[in-house]
């Protein structure tokens, strides 16, 4: 059978699977295939290919018409396919794709992504819950960036499973790091996976705690496209809603002068002044989100400011009701 079906790669079957309805198709014609009866003999190649294939697990793929037809066609366009237009996918489908993460070669390992991030629209986010690590570790770990801008993308589109806090939080400085590189598709992604972290109440503290260079804020800049700057506001906007919460976890922000905490909130950073500038940036929405940011920040000091006077007007208060003694101690 397998020498009826020629001799695709793992990533030549990836390749060909770049949307979810698609994708859905390739392995519905796999599983099609594998129960067809055998070709006739001439039909194909006769003799079995020399070496192993690199993914056993994969099976090869036959020259099938509709093949050609998957990447530049959508499912509707294909007669006799409208029961598919809903496709689903099982866990055999994830963890096929999900196997060939582990392969040598980036390409395969951006194609797998790219197939796990369409498998999400139309399967349970829960059945690529357990690959999570995976996908984590190969942010942190892989030296390709297209692998990581993937990795990236596809933990975007993913809820955070439970019970991983630890692993994030392992994985925390890393992130933060990657905002000082010098790569718009990183930071962009890394941005948005630090705004969903940061709305966990049990993760803020860890986020703010972090040690950061001083020199964090300098991404904050006109000279940065304004999609970028929006993320990073936006994402100034959430800690800072989290940390100001009156039931803010119990772990509070250090103290030390490189944390996250104190270069954005602290009583030394100049937040504001980079808040200032991008006033002036040529993006209205990036004005809009800067604006929005000092507002929220100018209305949470004022509302301490008035709840620290009222706290020491009741302070003497308290203490004018005391009789005191002439010695100054309090007879009571």
């Amino acid at each position: 059978m397998a020498a009826c079906w020629g001799t695709w790669t793992g990533r030549r079957v990836l390749s060909v699977a770049t949307g979810a309805g698609a994708v859905y198709l390739l392995y519905r014609t796999v599983a099609e295939a594998t129960r067809a009866p055998p070709c006739a003999p001439g039909c194909c190649g006769s003799h079995p290919h020399p070496h192993p294939h690199p993914h056993p697990h994969l099976l090869p793929i036959p020259s099938h018409p509709i093949l050609s037809h998957l990447h530049p066609h959508p499912i509707p366009s294909h007669p006799g396919l409208a029961s598919l237009q809903n496709p689903t996918c099982s866990p055999e489908h994830i963890q096929l794709v999900a196997s060939c993460l582990d392969d040598h070669n980036g390409d395969t390992k951006v194609q797998a992504l790219n197939t796990l991030r369409a498998f999400v629209s139309v399967s349970p986010p829960r059945l690529l819950a357990d690959f999570y690590p995976k996908i984590l570790d190969l942010v942190i770990s892989s030296r390709d960036t297209e692998v990581q801008v993937a990795a990236l993308r596809l933990l975007n589109a993913l809820p955070v499973p439970p019970n991983i806090e630890p692993l994030l939080r392992r994985a925390v400085p890393n992130l933060l790091g990657f905002l000082q590189w010098d790569n718009y598709a990183i930071q962009l992604q890394v941005l948005r996976l630090l705004i969903a972290l940061s709305r966990k109440e049990e993760l803020l503290p860890d986020i703010l705690n972090c040690q950061v260079r001083p020199e964090f804020l300098s991404l904050m800049n006109n000279s940065q496209p304004g999609k970028l700057l929006c993320e990073m506001l936006l994402l100034v906007e959430v800690l800072h809603g989290g940390c100001a919460k009156p039931r803010r976890p119990s772990k509070s922000p250090k103290s030390g002068s490189c944390s996250l905490y104190e270069v954005l909130f602290g009583e030394n950073s100049h937040l504001d002044e980079h808040l200032l500038v991008m006033f002036v940036h040529p993006e209205e929405r990036v004005q809009l989100q800067a604006c929005k940011l000092i507002m929220s920040l100018w209305l949470y000091k004022l509302d301490a400011e008035i709840a620290a006077a009222a706290l020491g007007k009741h302070g003497a208060g308290s203490a004018a009701s005391l009789h005191v003694s002439p010695s100054g101690e309090s007879i009571f």
